[in-house]
């Protein structure tokens, strides 16, 4: 598989999160991005859910290898990257559910035998002052619904939406929005985008030829409602059952709050990041 367009690089963004903790183990999603400091240095990174890294006692990332003889995926092999558990830090609101972990140390004696497209700092939507969104816009996020991927190549799911609420509103004062699309346990952690190609608008009445691409969230959560319905009696004695209903609308943190959980991470570890010139809301990946 040649990795010659921008929606090919994306099912090379993401890794399945494995959680194992005391009593139980669970699936999320996390994608690589990485980030220039004001020193010079490049700096790699998970970003996923609090809840998602939340009590583990082994974390394992699953990536995919590349070629030894070409810089390409090796579909159909996997290599289980451990993390350290708590080597992680959270957006400063306790209900902003992001997480950012750095990944240079794990990387170092990796780096040339996996295979990753990591997402640049600029493709947030916060780095693209000129982007234009409209109030309904359609979405693409990547993951692992269900835990669900490629059995046979390991590659993740994409899946289309829309927004569900406009983008330049914080959905009940957090900096978050709604997604109408099916959004599953294991999806939690999969970037969100703004991907259009061939044509996308630019303006209110402006239609652009070409394509663009934006990270704008994160996906944290599904909204359920519990619901009453009834069941043949030979099934259960009670006339009803109650149980928890899926309702498509899923909840993303916005391309603001990932940038914030960004930062504190840096200046954590003593960096800043490096001031970039800003883009125009048009694609900002390469294929390798």
């Amino acid at each position: 598989m040649n990795i010659d367009t921008i929606a090919k690089m994306l099912f090379f963004a993401t890794v399945r999160i494995e959680n194992h903790g005391a009593k139980s183990a669970s699936v999320g999603t996390g994608f690589i991005m990485t980030a220039s400091l004001e020193n010079g240095d490049q700096c790699p990174m998970l970003v996923t859910n609090k809840h998602v890294l939340a009590g583990a006692q082994q974390l394992v990332a699953h990536f995919i290898p590349r070629k030894p003889e070409a810089n390409v995926p090796d579909l159909g092999q996997a290599v289980a990257v451990d993390l350290p558990p708590t080597m992680y830090v959270g957006h400063p609101d306790p209900t902003v559910d992001i997480a950012v972990m750095p990944l240079a140390p794990t990387l170092l004696l990796l780096a040339n035998k996996l295979f990753i497209q990591a997402l640049p700092l600029s493709l947030l939507a916060t780095e693209l002052p000129d982007l234009y969104t409209d109030a309904i816009e359609e979405i693409t996020f990547v993951g692992y619904p269900n835990g669900h991927r490629d059995p046979m190549n390991f590659t993740p799911i994409a899946r289309r939406g829309i927004t569900a609420t406009p983008l330049q509103l914080d959905f009940g004062g957090k900096p978050m929005f709604l997604v109408d699309g099916s959004v599953f346990g294991g999806s939690s952690g999969s970037p969100v985008f703004l991907f259009n190609q061939g044509t996308y608008r630019s303006g209110p009445n402006v239609i652009t030829a070409g394509s663009r691409i934006a990270l704008v969230g994160i996906i944290a959560q599904t909204m359920l409602r519990n619901a009453q319905l009834p069941v043949a009696e030979e099934v259960a004695a009670t006339a009803h059952v109650k149980f928890a209903q899926e309702l498509n609308i899923g909840i993303a943190f916005n391309a603001k709050a990932i940038k914030e959980s960004i930062e504190l991470m840096v200046s954590s570890a003593g960096q800043h990041l490096a001031t970039a010139a800003t883009g125009d809301g048009v694609t900002e990946l390469s294929p390798a």
